[in-house]
């Protein structure tokens, strides 16, 4: 009998363990990654999930540059200023985004990667930034998503 409750108590630990102590791989460092975006593609209504998101989080940087917060931003904001410079509309096209974000995350090591600086990536391979910066930059979001949180 005692075996038994040990062998059951090893066993409760461990699936604790594993189970609920492990960290969600749909995020890095507490923010949506590429394994989330991939995941809207379970859902009936994908696309509208990646429209919603994008737009939320373009939302939230046009308030911050409303009230001019410097601290916050994307890291992209001067390619974003290019694009809308380029663009007689003045609004960056979310269905080409969703696209290149589809496309970024094609590579299944980079999906730990965040889906802001997936985002700020395209914007930057849209806005015409060199492969050289683009690898750069690449290289440091990786390293980022790749460290201890």
């Amino acid at each position: 009998m005692r075996r038994a409750d040990l062998t059951f108590t090893i066993f409760l630990i461990l699936f604790i363990q594993t189970h609920c102590l492990a960290q969600d791989k749909r995020f890095t460092h507490g923010a949506e990654n590429g394994y989330m975006w991939i995941d809207f593609e379970k859902y009936s209504i994908m696309r509208d999930m990646k429209y919603d998101y994008l737009s939320s989080m373009l939302e939230r940087q046009r308030v911050i540059n409303l009230f001019q917060l410097q601290n916050d931003s994307l890291g992209c904001k001067e390619e974003i200023k290019t694009l809308l410079k380029a663009n007689e509309q003045n609004q960056l096209d979310l269905s080409l985004m969703v696209k290149q974000i589809d496309k970024f995350y094609n590579e299944e090591k980079l999906r730990i990667i965040p889906i802001v600086f997936a985002y700020c990536y395209c914007v930057k391979e849209m806005a015409g930034r060199s492969k050289k910066e683009l690898n750069e930059y690449l290289i440091s979001i990786l390293k980022f998503s790749e460290s201890e949180q």
